[in-house]
């Protein structure tokens, strides 16, 4: 356990080296309003954020790593483009608390966000781990209309990080919480969409996914361009990209669709 945590270790402190520049010099949209607080903010463009649906949206970080802020700037242009409120959820990492503890947070923000705002339709999107955390919200939610998966993990070793990190205090993990894919056929009957890229490293799990939906879902696989390379979560860390516009085009499609 302990090279698993060491390597958790080394993770955040890559991802750090990144992410911290990377938020200093993002531009926010100043036309999205923005409530805020430590379990999850709420973006919207006019009036309040009361709405029949509105998107939930989880960030990634190999369950171990990442904050609300880091999806801030994609939050705030989903929610300008499809015109609903986007919540963007923050939840407790391991190797503090287990999967289960995580999608039982999750569980309980989006209970509160019902109550309090009144959605009755919500719209699960999220990416790399957050991709898994949204495809599972999406399969345990009955009012769940769409699932839009970013560059999403869907396999994980349970002997090796992230996996291995997965069970806490005993809690047994059933056999598919470590390979989605088995899933798959429970994602048809909702709006579907999986984004990845030309050098996303986990472009051939998505790939995958979407070839078991058989055609029943948006598949959007963007190819490096102008010196735009792909790299894993683009949409995320470039939004304003034309690859990331169309992105968010692609999500704010499931908007008002069926509601």
């Amino acid at each position: 356990m302990d090279s698993i945590l060491r390597k958790a270790e080394l993770f955040t402190r890559d991802c750090l080296k990144y992410d911290i520049p990377r938020l200093k010099a993002e531009v926010l949209p100043d036309d999205v309003k923005r409530e805020e607080n430590d379990l999850y903010d709420v973006y919207y463009t006019a009036g309040s954020p009361d709405a029949d649906e509105a998107y939930f949206l989880i960030h990634g970080g190999a369950f171990v790593y990442g904050d609300k802020i880091n999806d801030r700037n994609f939050g705030m242009r989903l929610a300008k483009e499809s015109g609903i409120p986007v919540v963007n959820a923050n939840y407790s990492l391991m190797p503090a608390v287990g999967l289960e503890e995580q999608l039982e947070e999750l569980d309980r923000i989006i209970e509160t966000v019902e109550k309090k705002f009144g959605y009755s339709h919500l719209h699960f999107t999220g990416d790399s781990a957050g991709g898994y955390l949204a495809m599972m919200c999406a399969l345990r939610h009955k009012n769940a209309k769409s699932a839009s998966l970013i560059c999403g993990s869907y396999r994980n070793d349970r002997n090796d990080f992230p996996g291995a990190l997965f069970a806490k205090d005993g809690n047994e993990i059933p056999d598919w919480y470590y390979d989605l894919t088995l899933k798959a056929d429970e994602l048809k009957g909702m709006d579907v969409a999986i984004i990845t890229g030309e050098n996303d490293f986990l472009r051939e799990q998505n790939r995958e996914l979407a070839a078991l939906l058989e055609g029943e879902c948006i598949f959007y696989d963007a190819p490096n361009k102008d010196g735009r390379n792909m790299e894993h979560v683009f949409p995320i860390t470039n939004p304003d990209w034309p690859e990331g516009v169309r992105t968010i085009e692609i999500i704010s499609s499931f908007a008002r669709k069926s509601c």
